[in-house]
């Protein structure tokens, strides 16, 4: 069976980033050695959050349901923050992975943890499988830009 209204999970995530499409970063670093491994580990998680949630009900009925639900909008509503201080900022890279609230490379780090928090809601080991693949391709790589940019 088929739950297309679990594909606002994924959905709510995309959004925002098309603001990077539409407003590009002004100073994007370049990688000097790509990772392909990490490179595809971010891709095929990517690929699974956005796909498995069609397979899957969300469910809130139960405390730890409601309790996900509240750090899933907890994280895209610290994602969205990020994505207004970067527009603020005249597009400066940098402003995506400085840190925010000591958290480093937050705006990985807030999709990662949104998505975590959506596999209890979906009750999906699959989801959490992806999210957890993302999360070390995603993370690792932000990581890697955030230390080029520090170094300029």
């Amino acid at each position: 069976m088929l739950h297309p209204a679990s594909l606002i999970i994924p959905l709510l995530i995309v959004l925002p980033n098309l603001i990077f499409i539409r407003f590009p970063p002004a100073n994007p670093p370049t990688r000097p050695n790509p990772s392909l491994l990490l490179n595809a580990a971010e891709a095929i998680g990517r690929l699974g959050v956005m796909a498995v949630p069609l397979f899957y009900p969300m469910r809130t009925h139960q405390s730890y349901e409601m309790i996900s639900l509240i750090v899933m909008l907890t994280a895209l509503l610290l994602y969205c923050r990020g994505w207004l201080k970067y527009l603020r900022s005249d597009r400066d890279y940098s402003r995506l992975l400085t840190p925010t609230l000591g958290i480093p490379v937050p705006m990985a780090v807030f999709p990662c943890l949104y998505f975590l928090a959506a596999s209890i809601v979906l009750h999906s080991v699959l989801f959490f499988v992806f999210a957890a693949v993302f999360a070390i391709g995603h993370i690792a790589n932000s990581l890697k830009d955030y230390r080029i940019i520090a170094r300029r």
